[in-house]
Protein backbone atom coordinates (compact mmCIF):
# COMPACT_ATOMS: atom_id res chain seq x y z
CA UNK A 1 0.00 0.00 0.00
CA UNK A 2 1.43 3.26 -0.82
CA UNK A 3 0.37 5.81 2.09
CA UNK A 4 1.65 8.87 0.10
CA UNK A 5 -0.64 8.01 -2.77
CA UNK A 6 -3.50 7.50 -0.17
CA UNK A 7 -2.87 10.87 1.39
CA UNK A 8 -2.63 12.84 -1.91
CA UNK A 9 -5.78 11.66 -2.77
CA UNK A 10 -7.70 12.18 -0.12
CA UNK A 11 -5.96 16.01 -0.08
CA UNK A 12 -7.58 16.05 -4.10
CA UNK A 13 -10.74 14.76 -2.99
CA UNK A 14 -11.19 17.48 0.01
CA UNK A 15 -10.31 20.33 -2.60
CA UNK A 16 -12.57 18.81 -4.60
CA UNK A 17 -15.76 18.64 -2.45
CA UNK A 18 -14.09 22.12 -0.99
CA UNK A 19 -14.55 23.36 -4.56
CA UNK A 20 -17.76 21.88 -5.15
CA UNK A 21 -19.25 23.10 -2.54
CA UNK A 22 -18.46 26.84 -3.31
CA UNK A 23 -20.25 26.22 -6.45
CA UNK A 24 -22.94 23.40 -5.60
CA UNK A 25 -23.57 23.29 -1.72
CA UNK A 26 -25.99 20.48 -2.44
CA UNK A 27 -23.78 18.50 -4.49
CA UNK A 28 -20.96 18.63 -1.74
CA UNK A 29 -22.28 16.12 0.57
CA UNK A 30 -23.33 13.49 -2.02
CA UNK A 31 -19.76 14.03 -3.36
CA UNK A 32 -17.96 13.53 0.19
CA UNK A 33 -20.28 10.63 1.05
CA UNK A 34 -19.19 8.91 -2.91
CA UNK A 35 -15.18 9.89 -1.97
CA UNK A 36 -15.75 8.04 1.42
CA UNK A 37 -17.17 5.33 -0.23
CA UNK A 38 -14.12 5.75 -2.78
CA UNK A 39 -11.54 5.59 0.10
CA UNK A 40 -13.31 2.62 2.35
CA UNK A 41 -13.29 0.35 -0.52
CA UNK A 42 -9.87 0.90 -1.72
CA UNK A 43 -8.90 0.20 1.84
CA UNK A 44 -10.84 -2.60 2.64
CA UNK A 45 -8.87 -4.23 -0.52
CA UNK A 46 -5.88 -4.52 1.30
CA UNK A 47 -7.53 -6.14 4.41
CA UNK A 48 -7.07 -9.50 2.70
CA UNK A 49 -3.86 -9.87 3.14
CA UNK A 50 -4.02 -9.32 7.20
CA UNK A 51 -6.64 -11.51 7.43
CA UNK A 52 -5.18 -14.39 5.78
CA UNK A 53 -1.97 -13.60 7.83
CA UNK A 54 -3.74 -13.71 10.79
CA UNK A 55 -5.44 -16.79 9.90
CA UNK A 56 -1.79 -18.24 9.70
CA UNK A 57 -0.63 -17.13 12.92
CA UNK A 58 -3.89 -18.49 14.29
CA UNK A 59 -3.71 -21.84 12.88
CA UNK A 60 -0.12 -22.48 13.89
CA UNK A 61 -0.78 -21.18 17.87
CA UNK A 62 -3.61 -23.58 17.99
CA UNK A 63 -6.84 -20.71 18.11
CA UNK A 64 -9.93 -21.81 16.76
CA UNK A 65 -10.82 -20.57 13.62
CA UNK A 66 -14.14 -19.55 15.22
CA UNK A 67 -12.47 -17.15 17.61
CA UNK A 68 -10.80 -15.48 14.56
CA UNK A 69 -13.40 -15.13 12.76
CA UNK A 70 -14.70 -13.31 15.55
CA UNK A 71 -11.76 -10.60 15.29
CA UNK A 72 -12.41 -10.53 11.43
CA UNK A 73 -16.13 -9.82 11.91
CA UNK A 74 -15.75 -6.98 14.77
CA UNK A 75 -13.03 -5.60 12.25
CA UNK A 76 -16.14 -5.19 9.58
CA UNK A 77 -18.72 -3.71 11.88
CA UNK A 78 -15.82 -1.14 13.69
CA UNK A 79 -15.04 -0.21 9.69
CA UNK A 80 -18.69 0.15 8.30
CA UNK A 81 -19.68 1.97 11.47
CA UNK A 82 -17.11 4.24 11.65
CA UNK A 83 -17.44 4.81 8.00
CA UNK A 84 -21.06 5.72 8.03
CA UNK A 85 -21.14 7.83 11.59
CA UNK A 86 -18.36 9.78 9.94
CA UNK A 87 -20.69 10.31 7.03
CA UNK A 88 -23.40 11.35 9.20
CA UNK A 89 -21.60 13.66 11.42
CA UNK A 90 -20.32 15.54 7.70
CA UNK A 91 -23.92 15.84 6.90
CA UNK A 92 -24.36 17.63 10.53
CA UNK A 93 -26.22 14.79 11.83
CA UNK A 94 -24.54 14.11 15.07
CA UNK A 95 -27.59 12.40 17.15
CA UNK A 96 -27.35 10.37 14.44
CA UNK A 97 -24.06 9.35 14.51
CA UNK A 98 -24.15 8.49 18.09
CA UNK A 99 -27.09 6.21 18.06
CA UNK A 100 -25.33 4.67 14.92
CA UNK A 101 -21.82 4.20 17.16
CA UNK A 102 -24.06 3.01 19.73
CA UNK A 103 -26.02 0.33 17.00
CA UNK A 104 -22.13 -0.79 16.56
CA UNK A 105 -20.55 -1.40 20.13
CA UNK A 106 -23.92 -3.87 20.58
CA UNK A 107 -23.35 -5.78 17.10
CA UNK A 108 -19.87 -6.34 19.05
CA UNK A 109 -20.91 -7.30 21.71
CA UNK A 110 -23.64 -9.79 19.93
CA UNK A 111 -20.71 -11.04 17.57
CA UNK A 112 -18.48 -11.26 20.68
CA UNK A 113 -20.79 -13.14 23.06
CA UNK A 114 -19.38 -17.23 21.64
CA UNK A 115 -15.97 -15.74 23.15
CA UNK A 116 -17.28 -14.49 25.97
CA UNK A 117 -18.66 -18.03 26.13
CA UNK A 118 -15.78 -19.60 25.68
CA UNK A 119 -13.90 -17.54 28.59
CA UNK A 120 -16.25 -18.20 31.06
CA UNK A 121 -15.97 -22.08 30.23
CA UNK A 122 -12.32 -21.94 30.38
CA UNK A 123 -12.86 -20.04 34.14
CA UNK A 124 -15.30 -22.54 35.49
CA UNK A 125 -12.73 -25.71 34.19
CA UNK A 126 -9.42 -23.88 36.12
CA UNK A 127 -11.84 -23.49 39.47
CA UNK A 128 -12.97 -27.19 38.63
CA UNK A 129 -16.63 -26.42 38.70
Amino acid sequence: MNIFAFIGSALVMCVMIITVGQLKPELSLLLAIACGIVMTVFLLGFVSPVIDEISLIASSGGIDSDMIAVVIKSFGICVAVQTASDLCRDSGQTAIAGKLELGGRLALLIVAMPLFRRLLDLALGIIGK
